[in-house]
């Protein structure tokens, strides 16, 4: 029988799992980010605006 040599692959390089991660981290954090903007929009807001069309008279 041959003998034959088999060499082991090497795995993916560290910098594409980093960035790879990276990209996820990233998806789940816009994907949260989405849903959770929502709630905010439903709290009134006061109306601080200035009436300019009023007479503007000193009732001292």
């Amino acid at each position: 029988m041959a003998h034959l040599e088999v060499k082991p692959r090497n795995g993916a390089p560290w910098w594409l799992w980093l960035l790879l991660s990276l990209i996820a981290l990233g998806l789940v954090l816009y994907f949260i980010n989405r849903y959770n903007s929502d709630a905010r929009v439903d709290k009134p807001t006061p109306d601080t605006s200035i009436n300019t069309t009023a007479p503007q008279r000193d009732t001292l």
